[in-house]
Parts: structure tokens; C-alpha cells; sequence
């Protein structure tokens, strides 16, 4: 990647070795760059951006030792035109960079108060980010199509009641009790997704629609289906008002974006399918906003899980969440009780429903598709990419519904059960 030094130099370098070596507990070391490069990641794991290794070979001035660090850097699209002028208009990027460098870099970190639950990051602005090169120590995100166990739920809720937590202290510690997105909102915590102006989410939520109106179990009865025509749209659209900030409960940065690929597991050795992990991180930052913990533990049991496994565990995962939380902020040195009671929890989960059932439809609908279309449309027929992602999938959804069993029960199991929640309707 010959234009990594159009994005860093050498002292950005020697910014992120200092920062490096620090973090391992030589913060005194005097750096020296010698060189470094950077490797496209191929397979483009990400949508929204280009992936990259970077490797800078460095020597601490006070030994002769010669030293190799590998980094995992995402920065804007610099080879699709389009889609770097659609990721710089909604600031999807911007707001990740600013949330590592004025949130996550301000929170409580003390090993003995808070378990690890995001990345270390080294640099970052508005292009580019440098991260903690998770691979090498054995961290991996899910094998595609694999749905999460217990065990798996379990860490997911754990990270995200620490991510909950340690935000709430830094309000009550660091903000003298003013809120984040009173101090932070306009710059972090704005919105990018849930909004009508969203041609990706509004082209998602038109497909729910047209899975509910062509393949749903109700769409065979007629009288059942023209209710679902007239009112559907509307009904699921009051997702955007649960999206704002509210006064009514407590409220922290929450994360959202929590699809299958947004986690990284360590699994053992010779776990290779990652079926007991040992950790999990949060990765991917480009959605968060200021909103109840509910509506995290609602988008993640929704994304996430099947529905067999949410009415056998959901109880469980509400009593883990909420203990999990409970204890991370006693750590803090802070009373839950105090700060969000359980039954406001309790509230906040029946209120933030439909926040999980239309974001669980809207992904479904777009990252279930066979492992590669969408790399290999992007590159055979851009514009139809380009169509397909912000302004109508329909065809796409039906084509793989039909098709694919994967996509098809993911698409059901929770289409399905947002037709039951939003009409009452049954089967």
C-alpha cells in the first residue's frame, strides 16, 4: 500500500510506538522510527471503509534491539469514489474517530475496576484510525452463520454492560454530572442511521415490508395482509423517534451496530470454531448514541439470537445483564440502584422493543447473503451495488429468501415476529 504516507508520518508513527510501549508499561522510552508500511487486508471485511496492517519497525534509543509491531488501521474509502463521499456526507467515520479519541480515551481503565471490552486505540482522526491488532492474540470475529450460544450471550452482555457502565461513571466522575451528549452529543452521538434521509436503513425497512407482504406466514390471509400494506410502514417508522435522546430514563452510549461481525472472540487453542470463548471485545463504533442500556441488550438479543433461544433465555439474559451491570458500577463505586433501578431497566426493555425487531430485519435483510455476493457485486456491477444498498434490495431479499435456507429462517424468525408484536396477530 504505497500511499500509507499520504495518511501517516513519521511522527504519527512515533505517536503510536509511544503509545504502544506505554500501554505495556515503558512510558518512558525514547523512539525511534525505521521504517514502516502498510498491507490491504484482503476480503474487505468492512463496508463503510479500507482495512489495513501496518508494521513499524522501531528501536527504543536506549537499546540496540531492533522491534516489529503490527496494527490494524481503518480509514475512509480511497478507492471508491462514491461510497467516500457517502461515508464523509453522514460522518459515520468522523464520529468513530472522535469517539475513541474524546470518550474511550477518557474512560476507566484500571485493570482491578474494569474488564477490557473494546480495543486499544493509538491514534485517531477524522481518516483513519489505528487499533490493537486483535488477530495476534488470537481473537476472531464468528465463523459465518454460526449463531451464538450462551456462552457466547453471556460475554456479549457482560462487554456491554461494562461499556454501559464505565460511560456513566465518566458522567458522574469526569463530566461533574452534565451528560455526554449534553458535552459530546453534536460531535459524537448525532445520528447517521435511523433516519428517514438513510437510503441504506429506509431500502432495509422496505424490505421487512416486503418479506411480511410476500412471505410471511399472515401474508396468506387476505384480510391480515391489507392491514399489514396500510399500516406496517408507519408502525415500524416510530423507530425513529425512539432513536432521540430522552429525558424519561436513564441514559448512556450504547452501541447498536451489534451484528454477528462486530465481536471478536478469543477462543482456546483448538477451539477452532470458536464454540467456548475464553473473551469477547466490542468492535465498531460508527452508531453509537446516547440511549438506554435497554435498547443495547434489545438489539443484541434480536441480531444475535433465534427465537427458540430468546423465549427459552431471555430471562436469564435480562438477570445476567442487569446483575453484570450492577456489579460493574459497584466497582466504579457507584449504586445501580440509584442510577437506573431494575424496574426502569424492566421499563425501558418493553419500550425499546421494536428498536431490536426492525434493526434485526433491516441486517438480516443485508449481511445474511451468501458469503461473497456482495464483494463480488461490488466489483462486477458497482451500480447495481450502489442501488441495492441505498435506495431498494427487494429483489435481492426475495432472490435470496427463496434460495438460501440460512437467509430464509433468519429473515422469517424475526419478520415474523414483528408482524405479532406490532398487530397482536397469531399463527
Amino acid at each position: 500500500m504505497d500511499s500509507i504516507r499520504d495518511l501517516l508520518s513519521n511522527d504519527d508513527c512515533e505517536k503510536i510506538i509511544e503509545r504502544f510501549v506505554a500501554a505495556s508499561g515503558d512510558d518512558t522510552a525514547a523512539i525511534k522510527i525505521i521504517s514502516y508500511d502498510a498491507e490491504i487486508i484482503p476480503g474487505h471485511p468492512g463496508y463503510i471503509g479500507d482495512y489495513s496492517y501496518l508494521r513499524i519497525t522501531y528501536q527504543r534509543t536506549k537499546q540496540d534491539r531492533i522491534e516489529m509491531a503490527r496494527f490494524f488501521v481503518k480509514s475512509t474509502p480511497r478507492y471508491d469514489a462514491e461510497l467516500r463521499k457517502i461515508v464523509e456526507a453522514c460522518g459515520i467515520f468522523r464520529k468513530e474517530a472522535v469517539f475513541y479519541d474524546k470518550l474511550h480515551a477518557h474512560y476507566q481503565r484500571d485493570p482491578v475496576k474494569v474488564n477490557k471490552w473494546a480495543p486499544d486505540c493509538y491514534l485517531a482522526r477524522n481518516e483513519l484510525i489505528v487499533l490493537e491488532d486483535l488477530s495476534q492474540t488470537r481473537y476472531r470475529t464468528m465463523p459465518f452463520q454460526k449463531l451464538f450460544r450462551e456462552q457466547h450471550m453471556q460475554l456479549v452482555f457482560d462487554r456491554l454492560a461494562q461499556m454501559h457502565a464505565c460511560a456513566i461513571e465518566f458522567e458522574v466522575n469526569q463530566l461533574n454530572g452534565r451528560s455526554i451528549d449534553a458535552v459530546y452529543g453534536e460531535e459524537i452521538l448525532f445520528e447517521t442511521t435511523f433516519t428517514p434521509t438513510s437510503g441504506w436503513f429506509v431500502a432495509g425497512m422496505k424490505g421487512i415490508l416486503t418479506v411480511a407482504l410476500e412471505r410471511s406466514h399472515y401474508s396468506k390471509d387476505p384480510t391480515k395482509r391489507a392491514i399489514i400494506e396500510e399500516q406496517m410502514m408507519s408502525r415500524m417508522e416510530h423507530i425513529y423517534a425512539l432513536s432521540k435522546p430522552t429525558d424519561q430514563f436513564r441514559c448512556t452510549v450504547v452501541h447498536r451496530d451489534l451484528w454477528f461481525n462486530n465481536f471478536m472472540f478469543q477462543p482456546a487453542p483448538n477451539d477452532t470454531d470458536c464454540d467456548n470463548p475464553l473473551d469477547c471485545l466490542l468492535i465498531d463504533f460508527q452508531l453509537a448514541r446516547y440511549l438506554p442500556p435497554a435498547v443495547d441488550f434489545q438489539c443484541a438479543l434480536y441480531l444475535l439470537t433465534d427465537r427458540a433461544q430468546r423465549e427459552q433465555q431471555r430471562e436469564r439474559f435480562i438477570e445476567f445483564y442487569y446483575n453484570s451491570f450492577q456489579q460493574k458500577l459497584a466497582l466504579l463505586g457507584l449504586d445501580a440502584a440509584l442510577l437506573l433501578p431494575r424496574a426502569q431497566f424492566e421499563e425501558t426493555l418493553a419500550h425499546y422493543r421494536l428498536v431490536g425487531l426492525v434493526w434485526a430485519g433491516v441486517l438480516h435483510g443485508f449481511v445474511n447473503f451468501p458469503q461473497g455476493m456482495m464483494d463480488d457485486l461490488h466489483q462486477s456491477d458497482s451500480d447495481t451495488y450502489t442501488r441495492m444498498s441505498m435506495v431498494n434490495r427487494d429483489d435481492f431479499i426475495l432472490k435470496y429468501y427463496d434460495c438460501d435456507r440460512f437467509y430464509r429462517d433468519r429473515m422469517d424468525d424475526v419478520v415474523n415476529e414483528t408482524i405479532e408484536y406490532l398487530f397482536n396477530f397469531h399463527h
